[in-house]
């Protein structure tokens, strides 16, 4: 029986019909968190190759490789995030990273693993029942044990809301990187002037904040993407959107907003207010 209708049959019936299709489906977790209905699945239908993805109330939420790809980014809106140190080319690296929503950990295992000169990586999540399947299913706890992070110095993890832990915090970051999500829909506190400004009072003066946006990038399904750049447009003199896909305007899909005080230009990326062909 296909994924997706199982996740059907589940939503109707109850979570046994997963578990017990769990050893022909690729179904390695099943299970109630916080956030909905979590499933653990292994599937080589997204990429051509076997990967496992974290599947929250029906929406693919993180993804990871399970060969020796296992800190590397399965989605390519993670990659985007790394444009984050273009405007600290030819110093040593951002020292400070919050990242807001764990999920996986997907991005944070990369920022670990792949960009050693991060002093310090500040990992919020909301859901303690997400935590735990990210150090069973998703490597988390590999993480700290192959890159020693278990004593607290470069990774810490916070079980936490985002936008209240941000609030408690006295220090500036050179990075915020916002990826909460509830299924398809953005934290909806961090599209509003309100959560721009908790943003932007958390920065360095020269920092870098980014927020994944899924959203259309014009008509009726564009609204989360305006109402995030317009509200960042307040307290940041520059605003830049990559584009994850381009081709069907349209459609929603994800988007990574820019937000900065810093002169810096984001080759590949849209300074706001949008190109004409997407007013």
């Amino acid at each position: 029986m296909p994924f997706l209708a199982l996740i059907a049959l589940a939503l109707a019936a109850g979570i046994v019909v997963l578990i017990i299709a769990a050893q022909s489906s690729g179904v390695v977790y099943v299970g109630k968190t916080r956030s909905g209905l979590t499933v653990v699945h292994d599937d080589h239908h997204i990429t051509g190759e076997r990967i496992r993805v974290l599947n929250v109330a029906g929406t693919y939420q993180s993804a990871t490789y399970l060969d020796d790809r296992w800190c590397d980014p399965v989605f390519p809106y993670h990659l985007l995030f790394d444009h984050l140190f273009e405007p600290f080319a030819g110093t040593e690296a951002p020292s400070s990273i919050a990242v807001l929503g764990g999920g996986g950990y997907a991005y944070p295992k990369h920022l670990i693993a792949h960009h050693p000169k991060v002093k310090r990586v500040d990992v919020v999540e909301i859901d303690p029942g997400i935590e735990r399947i990210a150090r069973k299913f998703f490597f988390l706890d590999r993480l700290e044990e192959t890159y020693g992070t278990k004593a607290g110095k470069r990774l810490r993890l916070h079980v936490d809301d985002a936008g209240a832990w941000l609030r408690r915090q006295h220090r500036k970051f050179d990075v915020i990187i916002n990826d909460c999500f509830s299924a398809l829909e953005p934290e909806a506190a961090f599209m509003s002037p309100e959560g721009a400004w908790l943003v932007a009072d958390h920065l360095s003066s020269n920092g870098v904040y980014l927020t994944n946006v899924v959203s259309a990038l014009e008509g009726e399904h564009a609204g989360p993407l305006y109402a995030t750049v317009d509200a960042l447009s307040r307290f940041f003199a520059h605003v830049w959107v990559y584009p994850c896909s381009g081709d069907e305007p349209s459609l929603r899909d994800n988007n990574v907003v820019v937000a900065t005080n810093s002169n810096h230009q984001f080759a590949g990326a849209w300074e706001w207010p949008a190109p004409k062909e997407y007013e």
